[in-house]
């Protein structure tokens, strides 16, 4: 499978019926890597919110008055304490007492990963787009020849 050529001479041994199994499943694979793609796209903005949302922490005052979040609608009044230490949420529940420096530099980080990830997952769904292309053009070359073939039997039987 890995010579194009090579690919085409199985494609053309397939079925219509098989090729359009393998077009059906190459088409979900591709679905799921696009949601996947989604979900790192969310998780990217998520660390590069927190990330900016430390950066102007550095430049607050212990004491100062806030809104502090209890859902994404719902605010109660508070008041800063440290600034010079945060819990950073590293995953699964698991927290991390970090300066908001340290913090800012663990969030880049996470930015870059989730990012090359959603490079090589951009590059894969490329792949798999190309290939339910050559899928699709076989199943339309041989459903065109069993077309062809049945209009001259019928063009022999009249």
């Amino acid at each position: 499978m890995s010579n194009p050529k090579n690919q085409a001479i199985q494609l053309a041994q397939l079925s219509p019926q098989q090729l359009q199994q393998m077009g059906e499943q190459i088409e979900e694979e591709i679905q799921q890597l696009t949601q996947n793609l989604d979900q790192l796209t969310k998780a990217a903005n998520r660390y590069h919110t927190s990330g900016r949302a430390l950066e102007t922490f550095k430049d607050e005052t212990e004491g100062k008055e806030m809104l502090v979040p209890l859902t994404s609608s719902l605010y109660v009044p508070g008041t800063l304490g440290s600034t010079e230490k945060v819990l950073l949420d590293i995953g699964t529940g698991y927290f991390v007492e970090k300066s908001p420096e340290d913090s800012v530099d663990y969030c880049k980080r996470k930015v870059n990963l989730v990012k090359e990830n959603m490079d090589k997952i951009l590059e894969f769904i490329k792949q798999r787009q190309s290939q339910a292309a050559q899928v699709n053009q076989v199943f339309n070359a041989k459903v065109k020849q069993m077309q062809e073939q049945q209009r001259l039997a019928e063009a022999q039987g009249v």
